[in-house]
């Protein structure tokens, strides 16, 4: 007879192993061989055909038949049904919304796309969301009922649980407690919120921008100026969500420097960057400078990241910004210009996604 203890030992086996298979399938997009997981995970080749067995009969991954490169049968491969389950990650905020979807695995199968709408009112948002959400769900060929995770990124301040909890931008849309309407229209789907400019910074570190040891301040500058901190390759929440939050100090002054770079501007605040007017941009800089010096002052960074809504703003403020700093830190940090523009926060909310489509993917090994 089994004992219990001796039985747990076998099940946490069998788990292990199919962790081990699952995860070396999650890292790669191409098809692989038993023999080749056996190569890779350390097991042998009878233990990774019955793993691949269970999970074909879960439906986690599946099988094909490859291409033969020499005479006999050809080989069978195996690739993770990323496909099973869609994410999707959201950027809203009161001048619009903008929104990306993925399969578990995170690769765009639907692109980012934004609309522009006065969306300050709770209820106004809540319907957006529900309508982008929907538009990407179609456009995928998906169903609610395949969406595995959705990230929503604010304009506000959101706790260690991911729930928003303050904001000086959209105050209606807490009112309104936009959490409960998306999880009431959502019930089997993993919702998270975060702060947009937090998850912009994760979208930086995902996508190279900031070294995976690097401390960093994310600057982002479209409808409003934000920043985000990151340290050691992590980004900064603090003890309440609002690390990095220094626009929230009057004495900075970054709305009334925006305001001035738009009176500035009377065919739009890209004729600046488009049209070479340095006298605007250093002024910009100059305006946001104090604050930004503080923050690298306050974390000593290797580099300011700079990201800009329009394409040409974030190398010319990132050049302007250089200058002014010099004035302003002990340690002059790299200036470096995001590629990444309006669509970071997106990536990083998909990102997030897709870190919870692998949890409940992996949750079916256990």
């Amino acid at each position: 007879m089994t004992s219990p203890a001796l039985g747990t030992d076998l099940a946490a086996m069998r788990r292990l192993n199919d962790q081990a298979v699952l995860t070396t399938l999650w890292d790669t997009t191409e098809p692989m061989t038993a023999t080749h997981l056996a190569a890779s995970t350390g097991l042998s080749r009878t233990t990774v055909e019955a793993v691949l067995s269970g999970m074909l009969e879960n439906e986690l991954i599946r099988a094909e038949q490859l291409r033969p490169t020499r005479a006999g049968r050809p080989a069978r491969g195996y690739r993770l049904a990323a496909d099973r389950g869609i994410v999707i990650g959201i950027d809203i905020g009161p001048h619009g919304i903008a929104g990306i979807a993925g399969d578990l695995r995170g690769t765009v199968c639907a692109p980012h796309r934004r609309i522009e709408q006065d969306l300050s009112g709770g209820e106004d948002a809540v319907t957006a969301i529900l309508g982008v959400v929907d538009a990407l769900l179609a456009e995928a060929g998906k169903s609610a009922d395949d969406l595995a995770a959705l990230t929503v990124g604010i304009p506000g301040i959101v706790d260690a649980n991911g729930h928003p909890v303050k904001t000086t931008v959209v105050p209606d849309w807490l009112v309104i407690d936009i959490d409960a309407h998306l999880r009431r229209a959502y019930p089997q789907t993993t919702i998270f919120f975060d702060n947009d400019t937090k998850l912009a910074a994760l979208a930086e570190i995902e996508n190279g921008t900031i070294g995976s040891d690097e401390t960093a301040v994310v600057l982002r500058i479209g409808n409003r100026i934000s920043a985000a901190s990151v340290v050691d390759g992590r980004v900064a929440r603090g003890a309440h969500g609002a690390a990095g939050e220094i626009g929230a100090l009057g004495r900075v002054a970054w709305p009334q420097a925006q305001e001035r770079l738009s009176a500035r501007a009377e065919g739009g605040i890209e004729t600046l960057f488009t049209g070479g007017n340095d006298d605007a941009v250093a002024e910009f800089a100059a305006g946001i400078a104090d604050g930004l010096g503080a923050l690298v002052l306050a974390i000593d960074p290797h580099a300011v990241v700079v990201s800009s809504s329009i394409p040409e703003g974030s190398g010319r403020i990132a050049d302007a910004l250089r200058v002014e700093l010099s004035e302003r830190a002990l340690f002059i940090p790299e200036l470096r210009a995001s590629t990444l523009g309006a669509a970071a926060p997106c990536l990083g909310a998909l990102a997030v996604s897709s870190a919870s489509g692998r949890e409940q993917l992996f949750a079916h090994t256990s």
